[in-house]
Protein backbone atom coordinates (compact mmCIF):
# COMPACT_ATOMS: atom_id res chain seq x y z
CA UNK A 1 0.00 0.00 0.00
CA UNK A 2 2.95 2.50 0.78
CA UNK A 3 4.12 2.05 -2.72
CA UNK A 4 1.21 2.53 -4.30
CA UNK A 5 0.57 5.46 -2.33
CA UNK A 6 3.93 6.79 -3.48
CA UNK A 7 2.97 6.21 -7.16
CA UNK A 8 -0.29 7.57 -6.36
CA UNK A 9 1.22 10.71 -4.32
CA UNK A 10 1.48 13.06 -7.88
CA UNK A 11 -1.88 12.88 -8.48
CA UNK A 12 -3.62 13.71 -4.90
CA UNK A 13 -3.48 17.80 -6.38
CA UNK A 14 -4.18 19.06 -9.33
CA UNK A 15 -0.37 19.66 -10.60
CA UNK A 16 0.16 15.85 -11.60
CA UNK A 17 -2.88 15.37 -13.57
CA UNK A 18 -1.41 18.85 -16.02
CA UNK A 19 1.71 17.17 -16.68
CA UNK A 20 0.03 13.95 -17.49
CA UNK A 21 -2.72 16.46 -19.76
CA UNK A 22 0.28 18.19 -21.35
CA UNK A 23 2.09 14.62 -21.86
CA UNK A 24 -0.94 12.78 -23.30
CA UNK A 25 -1.67 15.78 -25.92
CA UNK A 26 1.30 15.82 -27.24
CA UNK A 27 0.01 11.87 -28.85
CA UNK A 28 -3.64 12.71 -28.67
CA UNK A 29 -4.02 14.32 -31.64
CA UNK A 30 -2.07 15.79 -34.65
CA UNK A 31 1.37 14.53 -35.78
CA UNK A 32 1.85 11.57 -33.93
CA UNK A 33 -1.38 9.94 -32.64
CA UNK A 34 -1.57 6.72 -29.84
CA UNK A 35 -5.49 5.95 -30.08
CA UNK A 36 -5.40 5.54 -26.23
CA UNK A 37 -4.03 9.16 -25.54
CA UNK A 38 -7.21 10.83 -27.38
CA UNK A 39 -9.15 9.19 -24.22
CA UNK A 40 -6.97 9.80 -21.70
CA UNK A 41 -5.96 13.28 -22.36
CA UNK A 42 -9.60 15.13 -21.87
CA UNK A 43 -9.36 13.00 -18.50
CA UNK A 44 -6.24 14.50 -17.25
CA UNK A 45 -7.24 18.09 -17.97
CA UNK A 46 -10.90 18.25 -16.77
CA UNK A 47 -9.68 16.61 -13.67
CA UNK A 48 -7.03 19.11 -13.22
CA UNK A 49 -9.08 21.93 -13.88
CA UNK A 50 -12.02 20.40 -11.43
CA UNK A 51 -9.16 20.12 -9.00
CA UNK A 52 -7.46 24.10 -9.56
CA UNK A 53 -10.58 26.54 -9.34
CA UNK A 54 -9.00 29.75 -9.94
CA UNK A 55 -8.81 31.94 -13.34
CA UNK A 56 -4.75 30.97 -12.92
CA UNK A 57 -4.93 27.77 -13.32
CA UNK A 58 -7.41 28.45 -16.08
CA UNK A 59 -4.53 30.61 -17.40
CA UNK A 60 -1.63 28.18 -17.21
CA UNK A 61 -3.74 25.10 -18.89
CA UNK A 62 -5.02 27.31 -21.61
CA UNK A 63 -1.15 28.61 -22.47
CA UNK A 64 -0.18 25.06 -22.18
CA UNK A 65 -3.07 23.89 -24.24
CA UNK A 66 -2.56 26.27 -27.15
CA UNK A 67 1.66 25.41 -27.11
CA UNK A 68 1.30 21.81 -27.67
CA UNK A 69 -0.90 22.37 -30.54
CA UNK A 70 1.85 24.45 -31.94
CA UNK A 71 3.74 22.07 -32.02
CA UNK A 72 1.56 19.05 -33.12
CA UNK A 73 -0.10 20.51 -36.01
CA UNK A 74 3.21 22.37 -37.40
CA UNK A 75 4.28 20.48 -40.54
CA UNK A 76 0.65 19.48 -41.02
CA UNK A 77 -0.67 23.17 -41.66
CA UNK A 78 0.70 24.21 -44.82
CA UNK A 79 0.98 27.51 -43.70
CA UNK A 80 4.22 29.99 -43.49
CA UNK A 81 5.64 31.87 -40.60
CA UNK A 82 3.01 33.81 -38.69
CA UNK A 83 -0.18 32.85 -40.61
CA UNK A 84 0.24 29.07 -39.51
CA UNK A 85 1.01 30.10 -35.76
CA UNK A 86 -2.65 32.31 -36.12
CA UNK A 87 -4.25 29.14 -38.02
CA UNK A 88 -3.29 26.82 -35.22
CA UNK A 89 -4.40 29.28 -32.37
CA UNK A 90 -7.69 29.81 -33.69
CA UNK A 91 -8.19 25.95 -33.70
CA UNK A 92 -6.67 25.85 -30.04
CA UNK A 93 -8.78 28.37 -28.77
CA UNK A 94 -11.68 26.82 -29.99
CA UNK A 95 -11.28 23.41 -28.63
CA UNK A 96 -9.68 24.51 -25.13
CA UNK A 97 -13.48 26.19 -25.11
CA UNK A 98 -14.94 23.13 -24.30
CA UNK A 99 -13.31 22.94 -20.84
CA UNK A 100 -13.68 26.54 -19.66
CA UNK A 101 -16.74 25.81 -20.01
CA UNK A 102 -17.23 22.53 -18.63
CA UNK A 103 -15.73 24.06 -15.72
CA UNK A 104 -18.21 26.97 -15.64
CA UNK A 105 -21.30 25.66 -16.34
CA UNK A 106 -20.49 21.75 -14.74
CA UNK A 107 -19.75 23.57 -10.97
CA UNK A 108 -22.92 24.61 -11.39
CA UNK A 109 -24.81 21.14 -12.24
CA UNK A 110 -24.80 19.04 -9.01
CA UNK A 111 -26.35 15.45 -10.82
CA UNK A 112 -25.01 13.08 -13.21
CA UNK A 113 -26.36 16.15 -15.92
CA UNK A 114 -23.23 17.65 -14.87
CA UNK A 115 -21.20 15.21 -17.43
CA UNK A 116 -22.96 15.98 -19.94
CA UNK A 117 -21.73 19.94 -20.13
CA UNK A 118 -18.28 18.95 -21.66
CA UNK A 119 -19.32 16.47 -24.36
CA UNK A 120 -21.96 18.56 -25.42
CA UNK A 121 -20.23 21.82 -25.62
CA UNK A 122 -17.40 19.75 -27.87
CA UNK A 123 -19.74 18.87 -29.88
CA UNK A 124 -22.21 21.61 -30.70
CA UNK A 125 -19.00 24.11 -30.67
CA UNK A 126 -16.82 21.93 -32.98
CA UNK A 127 -20.77 21.70 -35.92
CA UNK A 128 -20.44 25.29 -35.86
CA UNK A 129 -16.87 26.01 -35.96
CA UNK A 130 -16.33 23.09 -38.80
CA UNK A 131 -19.84 24.05 -40.62
CA UNK A 132 -19.44 28.21 -40.54
CA UNK A 133 -15.86 29.06 -39.78
CA UNK A 134 -12.84 27.40 -40.52
CA UNK A 135 -12.32 26.71 -44.25
CA UNK A 136 -10.79 23.59 -43.60
CA UNK A 137 -13.29 21.31 -43.08
CA UNK A 138 -13.48 18.53 -40.42
CA UNK A 139 -9.97 18.65 -39.69
CA UNK A 140 -8.79 17.88 -35.48
CA UNK A 141 -12.15 15.66 -35.43
CA UNK A 142 -11.09 12.95 -32.43
CA UNK A 143 -13.17 10.61 -34.30
CA UNK A 144 -9.74 10.46 -36.88
CA UNK A 145 -7.57 9.08 -34.08
CA UNK A 146 -10.09 6.09 -34.25
CA UNK A 147 -9.68 4.42 -37.53
CA UNK A 148 -7.89 1.47 -36.27
CA UNK A 149 -11.50 0.98 -34.18
CA UNK A 150 -13.79 -0.32 -36.52
CA UNK A 151 -16.59 -1.19 -34.54
CA UNK A 152 -17.05 2.30 -32.96
CA UNK A 153 -16.47 3.91 -36.07
CA UNK A 154 -19.65 2.21 -37.53
CA UNK A 155 -21.11 4.63 -35.49
CA UNK A 156 -20.56 7.24 -37.89
CA UNK A 157 -23.47 5.77 -40.13
CA UNK A 158 -25.96 7.32 -37.66
CA UNK A 159 -24.20 10.67 -36.10
CA UNK A 160 -21.33 11.41 -38.42
CA UNK A 161 -17.63 12.13 -36.27
CA UNK A 162 -20.02 13.82 -33.69
CA UNK A 163 -20.88 10.59 -32.20
CA UNK A 164 -17.35 9.17 -31.91
CA UNK A 165 -16.31 12.78 -30.09
CA UNK A 166 -19.12 12.63 -27.38
CA UNK A 167 -18.34 8.97 -26.88
CA UNK A 168 -14.68 10.22 -25.82
CA UNK A 169 -15.33 12.98 -24.35
CA UNK A 170 -18.31 11.73 -22.38
CA UNK A 171 -15.99 9.19 -20.94
CA UNK A 172 -13.86 12.08 -19.62
CA UNK A 173 -16.55 13.90 -17.93
CA UNK A 174 -17.96 10.78 -16.08
CA UNK A 175 -13.99 10.06 -14.68
CA UNK A 176 -13.37 13.28 -13.69
CA UNK A 177 -17.01 13.75 -11.98
CA UNK A 178 -16.84 10.64 -10.65
CA UNK A 179 -12.69 10.86 -9.44
CA UNK A 180 -14.61 13.90 -7.06
CA UNK A 181 -13.88 12.85 -3.72
CA UNK A 182 -17.64 14.02 -2.92
CA UNK A 183 -19.06 11.19 -4.54
CA UNK A 184 -20.57 8.17 -2.71
CA UNK A 185 -19.83 4.80 -4.37
CA UNK A 186 -23.09 4.03 -5.63
CA UNK A 187 -22.88 7.54 -7.69
CA UNK A 188 -19.63 5.94 -9.20
CA UNK A 189 -20.89 2.58 -10.14
CA UNK A 190 -24.34 4.55 -11.48
CA UNK A 191 -21.93 6.53 -13.83
CA UNK A 192 -19.92 3.55 -14.50
CA UNK A 193 -22.89 1.20 -15.48
CA UNK A 194 -24.61 4.13 -17.50
CA UNK A 195 -21.71 5.01 -19.64
CA UNK A 196 -20.82 1.30 -20.04
CA UNK A 197 -24.40 0.28 -21.77
CA UNK A 198 -23.75 3.17 -23.58
CA UNK A 199 -20.57 2.26 -24.89
CA UNK A 200 -21.06 -1.50 -24.96
CA UNK A 201 -24.47 -0.87 -27.62
CA UNK A 202 -22.40 1.10 -30.00
CA UNK A 203 -19.89 -1.87 -29.48
CA UNK A 204 -22.68 -4.26 -30.04
CA UNK A 205 -24.02 -2.17 -32.93
CA UNK A 206 -20.65 -1.66 -34.65
CA UNK A 207 -19.94 -5.26 -34.23
CA UNK A 208 -23.40 -6.43 -35.93
CA UNK A 209 -22.79 -3.96 -38.68
CA UNK A 210 -19.23 -5.37 -40.02
CA UNK A 211 -20.49 -8.70 -39.74
CA UNK A 212 -24.05 -8.39 -41.86
CA UNK A 213 -24.14 -7.38 -45.53
CA UNK A 214 -21.41 -5.29 -47.25
CA UNK A 215 -20.61 -8.29 -49.59
CA UNK A 216 -23.21 -7.32 -52.30
CA UNK A 217 -23.13 -6.39 -55.37
CA UNK A 218 -19.99 -7.30 -58.17
CA UNK A 219 -16.66 -6.93 -57.10
CA UNK A 220 -14.72 -5.26 -59.81
CA UNK A 221 -10.80 -4.83 -60.35
CA UNK A 222 -9.66 -1.08 -59.93
CA UNK A 223 -6.59 0.97 -60.39
CA UNK A 224 -5.16 4.09 -58.77
CA UNK A 225 -2.38 5.69 -60.77
CA UNK A 226 -0.10 8.21 -60.01
CA UNK A 227 2.49 10.08 -61.85
CA UNK A 228 5.89 9.14 -61.81
CA UNK A 229 8.01 10.89 -59.29
CA UNK A 230 10.63 11.77 -61.55
CA UNK A 231 9.06 13.36 -64.20
CA UNK A 232 6.38 15.43 -61.73
CA UNK A 233 9.90 17.11 -60.42
CA UNK A 234 11.10 17.65 -63.48
CA UNK A 235 7.98 19.45 -64.42
CA UNK A 236 7.64 21.57 -60.85
CA UNK A 237 11.26 22.50 -61.42
CA UNK A 238 10.35 24.10 -64.72
CA UNK A 239 7.26 25.68 -62.91
CA UNK A 240 8.95 27.56 -60.28
CA UNK A 241 9.23 30.62 -62.21
CA UNK A 242 4.90 30.08 -62.53
CA UNK A 243 4.72 29.82 -59.28
CA UNK A 244 6.88 32.89 -58.13
CA UNK A 245 4.79 35.22 -60.50
CA UNK A 246 7.65 35.66 -62.96
CA UNK A 247 6.81 36.20 -66.80
CA UNK A 248 6.91 32.90 -68.60
CA UNK A 249 9.21 33.21 -71.90
CA UNK A 250 8.32 31.40 -75.08
CA UNK A 251 10.64 28.69 -74.71
CA UNK A 252 10.06 28.19 -70.96
CA UNK A 253 6.37 27.59 -72.36
CA UNK A 254 7.77 25.35 -74.52
CA UNK A 255 9.65 23.29 -71.54
CA UNK A 256 6.58 23.04 -69.96
CA UNK A 257 4.76 21.79 -72.73
CA UNK A 258 7.20 19.18 -73.33
CA UNK A 259 7.80 17.68 -70.30
CA UNK A 260 3.62 17.82 -69.37
CA UNK A 261 3.01 16.13 -72.69
CA UNK A 262 5.99 12.75 -71.52
CA UNK A 263 3.62 13.13 -68.09
CA UNK A 264 0.98 12.23 -69.97
CA UNK A 265 2.62 9.61 -72.28
CA UNK A 266 3.38 7.72 -69.42
CA UNK A 267 0.38 8.13 -67.72
CA UNK A 268 -1.75 6.77 -70.61
CA UNK A 269 0.87 4.07 -71.06
CA UNK A 270 0.35 2.55 -66.80
CA UNK A 271 -3.25 3.08 -68.03
CA UNK A 272 -3.57 0.65 -70.93
CA UNK A 273 -1.13 -1.83 -68.97
CA UNK A 274 -3.53 -1.84 -65.87
CA UNK A 275 -7.10 -2.47 -68.89
CA UNK A 276 -5.44 -4.92 -70.31
CA UNK A 277 -4.50 -6.45 -66.71
CA UNK A 278 -8.10 -6.61 -65.76
CA UNK A 279 -8.67 -3.64 -64.26
CA UNK A 280 -12.37 -2.61 -65.32
CA UNK A 281 -12.00 1.46 -63.88
CA UNK A 282 -8.63 3.41 -63.38
CA UNK A 283 -7.95 6.41 -61.98
CA UNK A 284 -5.51 8.85 -61.69
CA UNK A 285 -4.51 10.87 -58.61
CA UNK A 286 -5.11 14.22 -58.20
CA UNK A 287 -3.62 16.33 -60.89
CA UNK A 288 -1.34 13.51 -62.14
CA UNK A 289 -1.98 14.67 -66.06
CA UNK A 290 -0.85 18.15 -66.81
CA UNK A 291 -2.10 20.14 -69.91
CA UNK A 292 -2.01 23.98 -71.33
CA UNK A 293 -5.89 24.93 -71.87
CA UNK A 294 -4.82 25.01 -75.60
CA UNK A 295 -4.10 21.04 -75.22
CA UNK A 296 -6.96 19.68 -73.16
CA UNK A 297 -9.05 18.75 -75.97
CA UNK A 298 -6.26 17.01 -77.77
CA UNK A 299 -6.00 15.43 -73.98
CA UNK A 300 -9.86 14.37 -73.52
CA UNK A 301 -10.07 12.96 -77.48
CA UNK A 302 -6.79 10.78 -76.22
CA UNK A 303 -8.57 9.64 -73.34
CA UNK A 304 -11.95 8.92 -75.21
CA UNK A 305 -10.32 6.67 -77.83
CA UNK A 306 -8.75 4.54 -75.10
CA UNK A 307 -11.29 4.25 -72.53
CA UNK A 308 -13.05 2.92 -76.08
CA UNK A 309 -10.59 0.73 -77.16
CA UNK A 310 -9.91 -0.94 -73.44
CA UNK A 311 -13.55 -0.72 -72.63
CA UNK A 312 -12.94 0.60 -69.18
CA UNK A 313 -14.46 3.15 -67.43
CA UNK A 314 -11.79 6.72 -67.49
CA UNK A 315 -11.34 8.72 -64.03
CA UNK A 316 -9.01 11.01 -65.59
CA UNK A 317 -7.62 13.49 -62.64
CA UNK A 318 -5.49 16.02 -64.28
CA UNK A 319 -4.36 20.09 -63.91
CA UNK A 320 -4.74 23.12 -66.67
CA UNK A 321 -3.06 25.37 -66.87
CA UNK A 322 -4.67 28.60 -68.41
CA UNK A 323 -1.39 31.61 -69.00
CA UNK A 324 -3.63 34.90 -69.02
CA UNK A 325 -6.28 33.45 -66.83
CA UNK A 326 -7.54 33.92 -63.19
CA UNK A 327 -7.71 31.83 -61.77
CA UNK A 328 -4.63 30.46 -63.61
CA UNK A 329 -5.61 26.87 -62.72
CA UNK A 330 -7.94 24.77 -63.07
CA UNK A 331 -7.49 21.19 -60.52
CA UNK A 332 -10.41 18.86 -62.45
CA UNK A 333 -11.54 15.49 -62.88
CA UNK A 334 -13.10 14.30 -66.17
CA UNK A 335 -15.11 10.79 -66.17
CA UNK A 336 -15.01 8.84 -69.19
CA UNK A 337 -17.47 5.74 -69.54
CA UNK A 338 -16.36 2.49 -71.62
CA UNK A 339 -18.02 3.63 -74.44
CA UNK A 340 -15.69 6.53 -75.20
CA UNK A 341 -18.31 9.27 -74.18
CA UNK A 342 -17.16 12.54 -71.77
CA UNK A 343 -19.89 11.20 -68.97
CA UNK A 344 -18.76 14.80 -66.85
CA UNK A 345 -16.05 17.19 -65.33
CA UNK A 346 -15.89 17.76 -61.61
CA UNK A 347 -13.57 20.21 -60.52
CA UNK A 348 -12.23 20.48 -57.16
CA UNK A 349 -15.26 22.39 -54.43
CA UNK A 350 -12.36 22.88 -51.28
CA UNK A 351 -9.16 24.22 -53.04
CA UNK A 352 -6.68 24.93 -49.59
CA UNK A 353 -7.46 28.39 -48.82
CA UNK A 354 -3.78 29.92 -48.77
CA UNK A 355 -1.80 26.79 -50.17
CA UNK A 356 -4.22 26.44 -53.47
CA UNK A 357 -7.17 28.83 -53.23
CA UNK A 358 -5.11 31.88 -54.48
CA UNK A 359 -4.56 30.17 -57.93
CA UNK A 360 -6.77 27.36 -58.17
CA UNK A 361 -11.00 28.38 -58.74
CA UNK A 362 -13.08 26.57 -57.13
CA UNK A 363 -16.05 24.26 -58.72
CA UNK A 364 -19.76 23.80 -57.75
CA UNK A 365 -19.48 21.03 -55.98
CA UNK A 366 -22.10 18.97 -57.05
CA UNK A 367 -20.82 14.89 -56.88
CA UNK A 368 -22.12 13.45 -60.21
CA UNK A 369 -22.70 9.91 -61.28
CA UNK A 370 -21.23 7.64 -64.07
CA UNK A 371 -23.81 4.97 -64.66
CA UNK A 372 -21.82 1.41 -65.09
CA UNK A 373 -22.91 -1.91 -65.26
CA UNK A 374 -21.05 -2.87 -61.63
CA UNK A 375 -22.47 0.61 -60.17
CA UNK A 376 -22.85 4.20 -59.79
CA UNK A 377 -19.14 5.84 -59.91
CA UNK A 378 -19.14 9.51 -58.67
CA UNK A 379 -15.66 11.53 -58.04
CA UNK A 380 -14.58 14.41 -55.35
CA UNK A 381 -10.97 15.93 -55.15
CA UNK A 382 -8.69 14.96 -52.23
CA UNK A 383 -9.65 18.12 -49.82
CA UNK A 384 -12.98 17.55 -50.59
CA UNK A 385 -13.16 14.57 -48.85
CA UNK A 386 -12.83 16.67 -45.33
CA UNK A 387 -16.29 18.06 -46.01
CA UNK A 388 -18.71 15.17 -44.86
CA UNK A 389 -22.31 17.55 -45.74
CA UNK A 390 -20.35 17.59 -49.80
CA UNK A 391 -20.54 13.61 -49.32
CA UNK A 392 -23.68 13.20 -48.42
CA UNK A 393 -24.82 14.05 -51.37
CA UNK A 394 -23.58 10.27 -52.55
CA UNK A 395 -25.47 8.67 -50.05
CA UNK A 396 -28.72 10.59 -51.58
CA UNK A 397 -27.72 10.24 -55.08
CA UNK A 398 -27.14 6.27 -54.71
CA UNK A 399 -23.20 6.42 -55.54
CA UNK A 400 -21.82 3.30 -54.82
CA UNK A 401 -17.66 3.95 -55.66
CA UNK A 402 -16.41 7.52 -54.76
CA UNK A 403 -12.94 7.76 -56.76
CA UNK A 404 -11.40 10.59 -54.19
CA UNK A 405 -8.30 11.54 -56.56
CA UNK A 406 -5.76 13.35 -53.89
CA UNK A 407 -1.94 14.62 -53.29
CA UNK A 408 -0.61 14.49 -49.90
CA UNK A 409 2.69 14.70 -48.19
CA UNK A 410 4.55 13.12 -45.36
CA UNK A 411 3.26 15.29 -42.28
CA UNK A 412 -0.19 14.61 -43.23
CA UNK A 413 0.09 11.15 -43.83
CA UNK A 414 -1.35 8.75 -43.35
CA UNK A 415 -3.76 10.58 -41.30
CA UNK A 416 -5.56 12.43 -44.49
CA UNK A 417 -6.44 8.90 -46.05
CA UNK A 418 -7.80 7.75 -42.80
CA UNK A 419 -10.07 10.93 -42.59
CA UNK A 420 -11.31 9.61 -45.95
CA UNK A 421 -12.13 6.18 -44.31
CA UNK A 422 -14.63 8.14 -41.98
CA UNK A 423 -16.83 9.14 -45.27
CA UNK A 424 -17.26 5.83 -46.78
CA UNK A 425 -18.75 5.02 -43.51
CA UNK A 426 -21.00 7.97 -43.09
CA UNK A 427 -21.92 8.12 -46.55
CA UNK A 428 -22.06 4.31 -47.50
CA UNK A 429 -19.89 4.06 -50.40
CA UNK A 430 -16.91 2.24 -51.73
CA UNK A 431 -14.17 4.35 -51.62
CA UNK A 432 -10.63 4.59 -54.06
CA UNK A 433 -8.52 7.47 -53.16
CA UNK A 434 -5.42 7.04 -55.19
CA UNK A 435 -2.75 9.42 -54.08
CA UNK A 436 1.03 11.30 -54.83
CA UNK A 437 3.37 11.62 -52.17
CA UNK A 438 1.14 9.76 -49.75
CA UNK A 439 -0.95 6.95 -48.46
CA UNK A 440 -3.59 5.43 -51.83
CA UNK A 441 -6.00 3.41 -50.07
CA UNK A 442 -9.02 1.66 -51.11
CA UNK A 443 -12.22 0.88 -48.66
CA UNK A 444 -15.59 -0.66 -48.55
CA UNK A 445 -19.08 0.82 -46.92
CA UNK A 446 -17.92 -0.53 -43.69
CA UNK A 447 -14.16 1.57 -43.72
CA UNK A 448 -12.91 -2.07 -43.88
CA UNK A 449 -9.11 -1.39 -45.72
CA UNK A 450 -9.21 -3.27 -49.09
CA UNK A 451 -5.88 -2.32 -50.44
CA UNK A 452 -3.61 0.64 -49.28
CA UNK A 453 0.31 1.54 -50.03
CA UNK A 454 2.14 4.46 -49.06
CA UNK A 455 3.92 6.31 -51.27
CA UNK A 456 2.79 5.13 -54.40
CA UNK A 457 4.80 5.25 -57.44
CA UNK A 458 2.84 3.33 -59.86
CA UNK A 459 -0.28 1.91 -58.96
CA UNK A 460 -2.87 0.55 -56.55
CA UNK A 461 -4.85 -2.66 -57.50
CA UNK A 462 -7.98 -3.67 -55.46
CA UNK A 463 -11.35 -5.15 -56.00
CA UNK A 464 -14.20 -3.41 -55.14
CA UNK A 465 -17.99 -3.14 -55.21
CA UNK A 466 -20.21 0.00 -56.27
CA UNK A 467 -23.21 -0.67 -54.75
CA UNK A 468 -24.57 2.15 -52.17
CA UNK A 469 -25.70 1.49 -48.37
CA UNK A 470 -28.33 3.74 -47.18
CA UNK A 471 -27.21 5.38 -43.54
CA UNK A 472 -28.89 7.43 -41.30
CA UNK A 473 -26.59 9.80 -41.30
CA UNK A 474 -26.57 10.22 -45.35
CA UNK A 475 -30.52 10.72 -44.55
CA UNK A 476 -30.27 13.11 -41.36
CA UNK A 477 -26.77 14.85 -41.45
CA UNK A 478 -25.53 16.38 -38.54
CA UNK A 479 -28.81 15.92 -36.42
CA UNK A 480 -27.19 14.03 -33.47
CA UNK A 481 -24.58 17.39 -33.41
CA UNK A 482 -27.25 19.92 -33.42
CA UNK A 483 -29.38 17.97 -30.19
CA UNK A 484 -25.90 18.25 -28.56
CA UNK A 485 -25.93 21.90 -29.28
CA UNK A 486 -29.47 22.03 -27.49
CA UNK A 487 -28.55 19.77 -24.65
CA UNK A 488 -26.06 22.32 -24.21
CA UNK A 489 -28.15 25.15 -24.36
CA UNK A 490 -30.48 23.55 -21.82
CA UNK A 491 -27.60 22.99 -19.52
CA UNK A 492 -26.26 26.34 -19.35
CA UNK A 493 -29.91 27.51 -18.60
CA UNK A 494 -30.15 25.03 -15.71
CA UNK A 495 -26.78 25.88 -14.64
CA UNK A 496 -28.23 29.91 -14.14
CA UNK A 497 -31.54 28.51 -12.60
CA UNK A 498 -29.26 26.81 -10.02
CA UNK A 499 -26.64 30.11 -9.60
CA UNK A 500 -29.89 32.17 -8.86
CA UNK A 501 -30.93 30.06 -6.18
Amino acid sequence: MSRLSHLTRPFSGPWGWLVLAVALQFVANGRWIIPQATWLAPIAWLVYLERSRTLRALAVAFALFVLVQFVVWRPIIPAPGLLYYLIAGVYAIVYFLPFALHRTVAARLTGFEATLVFPTAWVGIELVFHRWITPYGSWFSLAYTQTDFLPLLQLAAITGVAGISFLITWLAAVVAWSLDPERTGDQRRRAAAIYGLAFLCVLVFGQVRLGGHGSEGESVRVAGIVPSPELMAELETALAPVRRGEPVTVSELATISSIAERLNDDLFTRTIREARAGARLVAWSETAGRVMESDETVLLDRASRLAKAEGIDLVLAYGVWIPDGQPPFENKVVAVSATGEIAWEYQKANPIVGAESAFTGAGDGVVRRLETPYGAVGAVICHDLDFAPLLRQANREGIGLIVGPSADWPAITPLHANMAILRSIESGFSLLRPTSTGRSIATDTRGRTLASINYADDAMIAHVRALSVRTVYGAIGDLFAWLCLGIFIVLVGLAVVERRR
